[in-house]
């Protein structure tokens, strides 16, 4: 039995992977410091489920804290590293830079550095498609330009992934990064349009729609994304970067559409100036994953997002 440690495991694709991982038969290790950039009472309704498991721990502990992570280390000697933990939100990191770094740039330090000390055989380091900034050249390829992030959230991603690969050249370390495009399902972000549409027309309220709803976004299902990461922990194949992505952008106009055909509502739309820090289109070419970790999506938008729908009325329409 492997012993699988998931920082930010509590959280929304976190909680999603410790499911995964616990059901494939691992031992999971999670850490989690449930800090308030929203109801920490959801993640601790994500982490219910696991808390009889024989074979999951809960360490309720800050990457940033080294001392108390290398504890954590030190009672688990982990097999593999799934490093999810971070702050996530390109407007905030705009308006809070500091702790994005912080959180960010030294968390995934201290992450590398003990995987390093405890041998860990292979680090997954969720990255973003934030890196590509605007990038005019679509899809993005993962050799493509990443040198204008839009926002401190994008920049200290890409910071991260500089630090994995200084760490497996100088260690040897199997390290992948896996950039994330736009991902949603269950255990929602409160902060993310799914999760914030969903709750406005299921509760008889208008949505809120960011300019002229033509921006794009490469919607990712979240069962998708953890099937990428657990291929990636299961793989030695250096250091690599990895898009993660539907490969299909779906306009806001469009993710209205199906919202509106999924719960058979058509809610009142409300209109505000797009956020400097928002991408125009996010599309990730996933060529790279289906090559070297045999992934492609497997979820549309429309079943996902019925998906997303179903678990709301389950899990938040109290």
């Amino acid at each position: 039995m492997d012993t699988i440690l998931v920082t930010g495991g509590a959280g929304f694709i976190g909680s999603n992977l410790v499911a995964a991982l616990l059901k494939a038969g691992n031992r999971v290790a999670c850490v989690d410091n449930f800090d308030d950039t929203y109801d920490a009472a959801f993640k601790e309704e994500h982490v219910a489920p696991f808390m009889a498991d024989k074979n999951f721990a809960l360490y309720r502990t800050d990457i940033r804290d080294l001392a108390g992570l290398k504890e954590v280390f030190e009672k688990e000697k982990p097999t593999h590293v799934a490093h999810l933990a971070a702050k996530a939100d390109t407007r905030k990191a705009v308006e809070d830079p500091r702790t994005y770094i912080s959180v960010n740039i030294d968390g995934t330090l201290n992450v590398l550095d003990l995987s390093r000390e405890y041998k860990v055989k292979t680090v997954v380091v969720a990255s973003s498609g934030s890196v590509y900034g605007n990038n005019p050249n679509t899809p993005w390829k993962e050799d493509g330009d990443t040198d204008s992030p839009l926002s401190a959230y994008g920049a200290s991603k890409k910071a991260a992934e500089l630090l994995a690969y200084t760490y497996h050249h100088n260690f040897g370390m199997h390290i992948v990064c896996l950039r994330y495009f736009n991902v949603y399902g269950e255990n929602n972000r409160p902060t993310m349009v799914p999760y914030k549409w969903a709750k406005a027309i299921l509760g008889g309220e208008a949505i809120e729609m960011s300019g002229d709803g033509t921006r794009e976004r490469d919607l990712t299902y979240v069962g998708d994304i953890v099937r990428g990461t657990m291929l990636a922990l299961d793989c030695d194949i250096g250091y690599e970067v990895i898009n993660l992505g539907n490969s299909h952008p779906v306009s806001l106009q469009e993710l209205l559409r199906v919202f509106e055909k999924v719960t058979g509502v058509t809610p009142e739309v409300r209109t505000r100036p797009s956020h400097p820090a928002s991408v125009n289109e996010m599309y990730a070419d996933v060529g790279k994953a289906k090559r070297l970790l045999n992934w492609e999506p497997e979820v549309g938008v429309e079943e996902g997002i019925t998906r997303l729908v179903a678990w709301f009325r389950a899990h938040r329409l109290k």
